[in-house]
């Protein structure tokens, strides 16, 4: 296994990229080639851990772990009449383990693809697989009509769930590689906490649950991967994203200095 985490131009080992990693490449690749590159070492900065999401997202799994060894659809999965049940599999637990993940390596560019999927299920008599993501956030409120706003992907009124999309298609791009059949059809586990006319803590949250079908297209991952590698054996560092705000601030900051 690779143990190198920086990029040194055309070496000959392999170089391990993460779902995470791939995804800041897509969003920019002035922030990528300086967070990768050995010559540079300059990473983006990180926020807080959020540890309400952590700790329900640990719940779930393990919901979810006792069904696998049943081979019983969850609850959740028959409330939204989701005929499948969750994939069992010996290494289940390293694919949802964040520093292993389900890994491809890839010989034409030797980059080992990596990534921490929350879920896997099986279609009831199929052998075609459904690749779940768990999301933790806020029930909204329509203000005209003071009732739960429908949860949905738009991308429109919510922007991140661009990277929701490439995440999930990214999931199902490295369980093909490792030779699964794999629906186009993920879904998204909401867990969202309700506010709404709570006056009172009382030690605990309610949570609403819905789960959402998205079709993937994991077309795009291939040549990213190819981009990816002629970027990181450069040795100039590329243009930011106009829009990326990280080298906005930054490009700011050295104006006032």
């Amino acid at each position: 296994m690779p143990k190198k985490i920086l990029y040194r131009p055309n070496q000959n080992e392999p170089f391990e990229l993460s779902r995470s990693k791939v995804e800041l490449f897509l969003s920019c690749r002035r922030c990528f080639y300086l967070d990768r590159s050995e010559a540079h070492r300059i990473a983006r900065p990180s926020g807080p851990m959020s540890y309400i999401p952590t700790a329900i997202d640990i719940i779930l799994k393990e919901n979810f772990h006792i069904c696998r060894e049943n081979q019983e659809p969850h609850r959740y999965m028959t409330k939204f009449g989701i005929d499948a049940v969750p994939f069992e599999h010996s290494d289940i637990k390293n694919w949802q383990n964040n520093r292993r993940g389900i890994r491809y390596h890839d010989l034409n560019t030797n980059l080992v693809l990596f990534g921490a999927i929350d879920d896997c299920w099986k279609k009831n008599n199929s052998e075609e697989l459904l690749v779940a993501d768990y999301k933790s956030t806020t029930a909204s409120v329509d203000p005209k009509t003071n009732q739960l706003k429908e949860v949905n992907l738009d991308e429109k009124t919510a922007p991140w769930k661009y990277w929701y999309k490439k995440q999930v298609e990214f999931y199902q791009w490295l369980l093909r590689k490792n030779n699964f059949t794999v629906s186009n059809t993920a879904y998204f586990l909401f867990c969202s906490a309700l506010y709404k006319g709570v006056s009172e803590f009382n030690e605990k949250l309610n949570f609403k649950i819905d789960i959402v079908p998205y079709e993937g297209n994991d077309e795009w991952v291939e040549n990213t991967i190819k981009e990816i590698k002629d970027l990181l054996d450069r040795d100039t560092i590329p243009n930011s994203n106009p829009n990326c705000g990280h080298c906005n601030y930054a490009k700011k900051l050295n104006e006032v200095n």
